[in-house]
């Protein structure tokens, strides 16, 4: 539904003789106009945003700054694998639907793969190729952060 809207909107402003820096404000103006719109029909529907930005700011910290030391990035993604290992056990003594219970599943798998992947981050040792491989690990982490968060908001956590 954005795109039409955008395209129209566009449409009709590039129609009027207007210098282009004054175009390209007032498409800024309207497309932060159609969000606040649809920000505020979401609110209404009871929509909420998927994931939360505690997983986003791990992520931009520790998984996309390189300024962070080798050994502190290890460590501290070290400390978060063991709190989400230990947050996936209390979501696997729940219980609950099968449905539940498959999605548990998927986050031990979820952190199984992450733990290799640190493994192998712990066996690099070419400064730039951990890098590059830290982060494809940050995002790991990101998306098991949430995916735990998730699950813990649906078992009322």
């Amino acid at each position: 539904m954005k795109k039409p809207l955008l395209i129209c909107l566009a449409a009709a402003l590039s129609l009027s003789p207007v210098p282009a820096e004054d175009l390209e404000q007032q498409l800024r103006r309207a497309a932060e106009k159609l969000k606040n719109e649809i920000t505020k029909v979401r609110e209404q529907a009871g929509v909420k945003e998927q994931g939360g930005t505690k997983g986003r700011e791990w992520s931009g910290k520790a998984g996309e700054t390189p300024d962070m030391g080798r050994e502190e990035y290890l460590k501290k993604s070290g400390e978060a694998l063991s709190r989400w290992q230990a947050d996936i056990a209390v979501l696997k003594e729940q219980g609950g639907r099968d449905y539940f219970k498959t999605r548990v599943k998927a986050l031990e798998e979820h952190h199984a793969w992450a733990v290799k992947e640190r493994e192998m981050l712990d066996g690099i040792t070419d400064e730039a190729q951990f890098r590059a491989r830290q982060k494809s690990f940050g995002k790991t982490l990101w998306t098991l952060e949430a995916a735990v968060e998730q699950a813990q908001e649906e078992a009322g956590l």
